[in-house]
């Protein structure tokens, strides 16, 4: 079995933001990676081996994924609580 590097310690990207980290039924592929960015830019780190992505939407939320790994970070904004929770159920479903 592959140890699969996790989300390193959590810092919001806007004070007040919340954080969940959320499991997932399959690990992240580069292929839900591609669907989930729909065109939009990522921002590419590495935690040793691993390629970490960065998805900001549109305000709401930012996602950050590892490829391999069985779960997403998601950073969401509280006074936006309901939108981010319908939109993050939404394109988590598309995909796992």
């Amino acid at each position: 079995m592959t140890m699969v590097a996790r989300f390193q310690g959590p810092v919001p990207p806007f004070s007040g933001w919340e954080h969940g980290l959320y499991r997932l039924s399959q690990p992240v592929t580069e292929e839900d990676v591609e669907a989930i960015l729909d065109g939009q830019e990522e921002c590419v780190q590495s935690i040793g081996p691993y390629r970490t992505i960065g998805i900001h939407t549109f305000g709401l939320v930012e996602i950050t994924v590892i490829v391999g790994s069985p779960e997403i970070e998601a950073w969401s904004n509280p006074e936006q609580r309901f939108w981010t929770s319908e939109y993050l159920d939404a394109l988590l479903s598309t995909r796992f």
